[in-house]
């Protein structure tokens, strides 16, 4: 028995998919960044500027990537498997999905700009 104000195990589910995408994307975009950063003085050495270009081009957004479909998954499932919500607000969750799932088809530049 639990108390009113309790998650069960789906919420707690769908909430932990949800929160975990929009950290993923966080991250992704904060290795992108970090590649493109300039340090000031001697020019850094070739090893260097290969793992910034393969922090930018290659971890940073296949993070991204991760988490936008960590994202896109919880919201799905908050839509179908959340029963006691109503059905405009679940509509309104696949709504978001699809335009999140839209931005990810479009490429990576739309994430990050």
């Amino acid at each position: 028995m639990s108390a009113p104000m309790m998650m069960d195990r789906k919420k707690m589910l769908v909430a932990a998919m949800i929160a975990a995408g929009l950290l993923f994307l966080m991250i992704g975009a904060i290795l992108v960044d970090v590649s493109r950063t300039v340090l000031a003085g001697n020019p850094p050495p070739a090893d260097q500027v290969i793992s910034y270009e393969n922090l930018g081009r290659v971890w940073g957004p296949a993070v991204a990537h991760f988490g936008i479909f960590l994202f896109v998954l919880g919201l799905v499932a908050a839509a179908l498997m959340l029963e006691d919500i109503d059905v405009f607000v679940r509509l309104f969750l696949l709504i978001v999905a699809f335009v999140a799932l839209l931005l990810v088809l479009a490429g990576s530049t739309t994430i990050f700009g």
